[in-house]
């Protein structure tokens, strides 16, 4: 059912949202779309899911505010809840910005690593979570659906050992399936990982590709980029001094034929999931 909303034109001015309402119109996900924004926050990691049945999903925050002005954009300026917040790791270029949007949005889950660390970002992050209606610590057994939406955990296994382990080792790798779509968020998992993946999944392919780690040569091999053949290879990168996206990890995407988009070349990626078809928009 439509609603109207109706609202002091002196109102806004006073809030200084005019000029937002204006120009900056929300792009919804129309009936039956999944849309998946891999947000450009420079270097680092902020996906938003748009989910058919109405929900909102951000997965990482990225290295600072920028993700809150992204928010504003792909959201409703009256719209200030999350259904589900997922810290992937505990390393500041995915999770500094979600302890604002805790801290500006109320979170009815969070879904966050059972391996800590000790930086003050870790902790800042710790205490953030706890504001939110449902803490969940992140393994294979995590799955959720929303309708057709289906978020599937992969990784890590329950019960595991952290002690002697990373952040990126332990990072949360989900894929998320709809009808015939597949998309696999990998987080900064490095090559171990990514052999386990095929070991404990076989068959395992994906359409979309959220390519792990900034594009960092240690992840991204040969093997596993031929084993899940990508149609689409989404590379969440900014400026940076690590070298990231490696030219050999291009390279091994470009012999795969994936095709492949950049955050720091083409902004915002919008990926739109229906039934009949995959679109995607970009900034750039």
């Amino acid at each position: 059912m439509s609603r109207i909303v109706i609202v002091s034109l002196g109102l806004l001015v006073s809030l200084g949202l005019l000029n937002f309402l204006i120009w900056q119109p929300v792009v919804q996900a129309g009936p039956g779309e999944l849309k998946i924004n891999f947000i450009d926050v420079g270097q680092g990691d902020a996906i938003l899911l748009k989910l058919p049945t109405g929900e909102d999903v951000l997965v990482d925050g990225g290295p600072d505010d920028t993700v809150l002005t992204a928010l504003g954009q792909l959201l409703p300026v009256w719209d200030r809840e999350l259904d589900l917040v997922v810290a992937t790791h505990l390393e500041a270029d995915h999770i500094t910005g979600l302890i604002s949007v805790l801290q500006t949005y109320q979170v009815k889950e969070v879904l966050t690593p059972a391996f800590q660390n000790d930086t003050k970002t870790a902790k800042a992050w710790q205490e953030a979570a706890l504001k939110a209606a449902k803490i969940n610590y992140a393994d294979a057994t995590d799955d959720y659906v929303w309708g057709e939406v289906v978020w599937d955990t992969l990784w890590p296994l329950p019960n595991a050992d952290f002690s002697l382990e990373s952040d990126n080792i332990n990072a949360t790798v989900a894929q998320i399936s709809y009808g015939d779509h597949t998309v696999l968020l990998t987080a900064d998992a490095d090559s171990q990982v990514e052999q386990q993946l095929i070991a404990l999944y076989p068959g395992l392919t994906t359409e979309i590709l959220k390519v792990a780690h900034h594009g960092s040569r240690f992840s991204s091999t040969t093997t596993f980029l031929q084993a899940m053949q990508p149609d689409v290879a989404v590379i969440s990168v900014g400026r940076n001094s690590y070298g990231h996206p490696a030219p050999e990890v291009l390279q091994r995407l470009a012999a795969i034929n994936a095709q492949i988009y950049r955050t720091d070349q083409s902004g915002t990626i919008k990926l739109i999931l229906s039934s009949q078809q995959r679109r995607i928009l970009t900034d750039g």
